[in-house]
């Protein structure tokens, strides 16, 4: 993983001073508050992207009759077939790569927040709600509750030494990542219709994806899970409000490259 110090500073000491000033408000799980806050604001700071994003989408889903007649007349032809419909995109200023701006600006904060509570820059005793910040949320630890021993995995060549996985314990925020995850993707599926291929992608992604979040995350520190869920759900209010407000909207006029 890559690793900008500077912006890993720069968002400790924000979220030490948050932290801080919630603290002095007597209020338990201040360092929690300030990853709620600072994810909000990172929202707030990526929401005209993701409006962007939004329209971008909107106007690929409109395309699409037009970019799959494309695809079957040059079916034959792959490099006349991406020059057309690189002709229509540009006819139509969308860009099929803006829907990944906003990920890519929360890329890096969410690398310093891993980094910040995979250290030694957080307090050992940052806790929120039930769960230390600094450790998975184990809600029920299996390993103490049956006595059983830690699964160790050793991976030869990838791994200097074992690595000890508390896989027997239902941590509830990854859990909920998924979930949220899954909704993302359904939406994104049942909005995004297009040719056979594409639609048996999407269906894939629809499942997969989920699965995916759900291993990246069941060990990670719960302070780095926490942004990710919070952002998740930000993000699905967001679309929610978006696809609302336009719903009694007309379709725009899709230029077409003959």
């Amino acid at each position: 993983m890559f690793r900008i110090k500077i912006l890993e500073e720069a968002v400790v000491f924000l979220l030490k001073k948050i932290a801080e000033a919630v603290g002095h408000l007597g209020i338990p799980g201040e360092f929690g508050i300030a990853i709620i806050i600072i994810t909000i604001l990172m929202r707030i700071i990526v929401f005209p992207l993701t409006l962007k994003q939004e329209k971008s989408m909107k106007k690929m889903r409109e395309l699409q009759p037009e970019l799959d007649k494309i695809k079957e007349k040059y079916k034959d032809d792959p490099q006349e077939y991406q020059k057309r419909t690189a002709e229509i995109y540009k006819a139509n200023n969308v860009n099929p790569l803006g829907g990944c701006l906003p990920l890519l600006i929360q890329l890096p904060v969410f690398m310093a927040l891993y980094y910040a509570f995979s250290g030694s820059t957080i307090p050992n005793n940052a806790t929120f709600l039930w769960f230390n910040l600094k450790k998975p949320d184990m809600l029920i630890n299996f390993t103490e509750l049956f006595k059983l021993g830690d699964i160790v995995i050793k991976i030869p060549l990838l791994m200097a030494k074992p690595k000890v996985i508390k896989i027997l314990a239902l941590n509830l925020l990854p859990i909920l990542n998924t979930v949220v995850t899954f909704i993302q993707q359904k939406i994104m599926t049942s909005v995004t219709q297009g040719n056979q291929d594409s639609n048996s992608q999407l269906n894939s992604m629809l499942y997969t994806m989920p699965l995916i979040m759900l291993l990246i995350f069941y060990n990670m520190p719960s302070g780095v899970t926490l942004y990710y869920l919070v952002s998740g759900v930000l993000s699905l209010a967001q679309q929610y409000i978006i696809m609302k407000g336009r719903s009694d909207d007309g379709k725009d006029s899709i230029k077409s490259k003959k």
